[in-house]
């Protein structure tokens, strides 16, 4: 819930007429969405508003996946880039589980990369989180990005679906790099789509446990909303944002219940560069073009937004 102060401090506002006529209806539902399995309310301007977790997105960091996980520096195992097919016709998320993520899932990855990674009698893997190049038929099915793409000092390329195209594919430095720059994910939807809402557009989020606003660019696409990069999430948590974070720290700043407010406000997107500075200032600008602090106030204080 949004914290008494706070709400006391909108309620004596009210009555005194500072907000006026012009922030009544601010934050009033015009209608609702369905983002996959999630709701959301639309306002009368087009943004959407939605409570949900804060998970956390790696993906876009130099150092995200490394073939020896942890061992070689990486922030995230590898099995949550990647899905196995093999050629019995079988396929596999592989962090489906905590046992098949360091179990099967690197035993196969390692017979499949000794193969060449795109030996159809051994399997393949549809990278995801990690750059992957080529296409091979295995058994049915056509498994797309089968050729993980490696950085020169032996970690993975991992992609983000907003890009600098300035930058080869293969160059990290093409995609959001998400231990600096505070980005959101969206789900890729025909509903917010509607609305303006892809990536490179902005969005605020906040915890009313914390009461930290932080504009944020949406730079990424997955299953649902309710994911940040570190920098957002350390930020939405009022920690600082940290370059070198470390793997024990990594998750800092998830919330695991879904009380975060996020706000996606559609429009026009940011072009390239996209540098901690340059985001930062446009998502801000954004943020208060749309109404800020006092009307993020009123959306927080509200009790029917969906969850």
């Amino acid at each position: 819930m949004f914290s008494t102060q706070l709400r006391a401090i909108l309620a004596a506002l009210a009555a005194f007429g500072i907000f006026g006529a012009s922030y009544a209806g601010e934050c009033d539902s015009v209608g609702s969405i369905s983002i996959g399995s999630q709701a959301a309310n639309v306002l009368e301007d087009g943004s959407v508003v939605l409570r949900a977790k804060m998970n956390i997105n790696i993906d876009g960091s130099a150092r995200a996946y490394h073939l020896k996980n942890r061992a070689g520096g990486a922030l995230i195992h590898l099995c949550n880039a990647g899905e196995v097919f093999l050629p019995d016709g079988s396929r596999y998320q592989g962090s489906e589980s905590n046992e098949t993520c360091t179990g099967r899932f690197m035993t196969d990855v390692a017979a499949i990369g000794a193969a060449g990674w795109n030996d159809p009698t051994v399997g393949a893997v549809r990278w995801f989180g990690v750059l992957g190049q080529g296409r091979v038929r295995v058994g049915s099915n056509t498994v797309e990005g089968v050729v993980p793409v490696l950085q020169a000092d032996g970690f993975f390329v991992s992609p983000t679906a907003l890009i600098d195209p300035h930058f080869p594919p293969e160059d990290q430095r093409r995609y959001v790099e998400p231990l600096t720059i505070p980005a959101g994910v969206i789900r890729s939807s025909a509903s917010l789509t509607a609305r303006g809402v892809v990536v490179g557009t902005f969005g605020v989020a906040i915890d009313p446990v914390k009461n930290v606003a932080v504009p944020f660019i949406v730079g990424d696409t997955g299953p649902r909303v309710g994911e940040g990069t570190p920098a957002l999430a350390r930020q939405v948590a009022g920690l600082a944002i940290d370059p070198g974070v470390e793997y024990s720290h990594r998750y800092d700043g998830v919330v695991d219940t879904r009380r975060v407010i996020w706000v996606f406000f559609g429009g026009n997107g940011m072009s390239p560069p996209f540098t901690q500075s340059s985001v930062a200032d446009a998502a801000r600008a954004a943020f208060d073009a749309w109404g800020g602090e006092t009307r993020l106030a009123h959306c927080a204080a509200r009790s029917d937004i969906p969850d």
